[in-house]
């Protein structure tokens, strides 16, 4: 368990143009650890390179590429970095996915590729593990799949009622999970697009519903394949992947990202407050008289520090060697700690 977070730096995602709020909807280090990316509600997204003497936020026009990716309109809802390091895709409230090359510290001014992904905001992009495939989630309700070479789409998935809100893959790349505002996590078949297994609103579909957790806002898949956090409504809830049980849960509204050696779950709340969960700790509920599973254990977790969030938080990942963390923050900042 880390002990503590230090404060390294606050990033501002703002040049001074005024175009309008610059909430950070998502954060993302690059594979390389010393770039941070973030999505932004000014069209963009922002690009910082944490080992440079300044981080100020400049225009793209005078410095190329410290803003970069930019959408037609509207918000920059998502992105995801390819693992090689290699591509950028961002999604939009344009219903364009976008996919952008990236060299020495850089994404390319014009995307490589360039599609209408959805009928509605693009709320959510994955890559596959080994960087073929792309998994995009829409205000459509549909779950995408597509060819991260050249952007043509593989399939279309119907199984949510409401917006696909987050996805991610689960490390081997047999499977990748969805989670939408209807409260659903579904779990797909990466080969077969087959539901492979279902959790519903912090329980087991089979065993019954929770309305507390009434949409999912953000997941996380632990790096060793085990768990599923999911935040959303009022919980925080953390499902055994294989089996679809609930074994941990926190009352928070919060952000969520595994560290890379799968032994913590770190959560930036609502309550301006870094989180962190040992993972050791997880186990399910009790079966009950009857044989079903009762409510999985709270597991408050432990404080690593304070932060000024603004309205709420919103974004958080961990960089790929664990020793930083970023959370993006509602008035259009991304703070940056180091992790000890």
């Amino acid at each position: 368990m880390p002990a503590k977070l230090t404060h390294l730096k606050t990033l501002h995602a703002d040049d001074g143009a005024k175009r309008g709020p610059m909430t950070v909807s998502q954060v993302r280090f690059h594979p390389a650890g010393r770039f941070v990316l973030a999505a932004c509600a000014d069209r963009r997204a922002a690009v910082w390179d944490l080992d440079a003497a300044a981080v100020a936020v400049k225009n793209v026009t005078a410095v190329p590429g410290r803003f970069a990716c930019p959408h037609a309109a509207g918000w920059v809802r998502c992105l995801a970095v390819s693992p090689d390091g290699k591509w950028v895709a961002t999604g939009g409230s344009d219903r364009r996915l976008k996919l952008w090359a990236w060299a020495d510290g850089t994404p390319a001014d014009t995307p490589a590729r360039d599609v209408e992904a959805h009928a509605g905001w693009v709320e959510a992009v994955a890559f596959s593990p080994d960087g073929k495939r792309l998994v995009t989630g829409g205000a459509d309700h549909l779950v995408k799949v597509w060819n991260a070479a050249d952007l043509s789409p593989v399939e279309a998935l119907k199984g949510h009622a409401g917006f696909v809100r987050d996805a991610a893959f689960v490390p081997d790349g047999s499977a990748f999970v969805s989670g939408g505002e209807d409260g659903k996590l579904l779990v797909w078949d990466a080969k077969s697009f087959a539901v492979r297994s279902v959790t519903f609103g912090g329980v087991n579909e089979q065993s019954g519903q929770n309305p507390d957790l009434c949409g999912v806002h953000r997941l996380s898949v632990s790096r060793d394949g085990k768990w599923l956090a999911a935040a959303g409504g009022k919980n925080l809830t953390v499902f055994a992947l294989a089996t679809g049980d609930a074994v941990a849960q926190d009352k928070t509204d919060a952000q969520v990202c595994f560290s890379p050696a799968a032994d913590v779950l770190a959560a930036g709340t609502n309550a301006a407050r870094v989180v962190a969960y040992d993972a050791a700790k997880f186990a399910p509920g009790k079966p009950d008289k009857t044989g079903r599973p009762t409510a999985p254990p709270a597991l408050p977790g432990r404080e690593l520090g304070q932060v000024k969030l603004g309205d709420f938080s919103l974004g958080m990942h961990f960089s790929a060697d664990g020793r930083r963390l970023g959370l993006g923050r509602a008035d259009g900042k991304v703070e940056v700690w180091e992790v000890s």
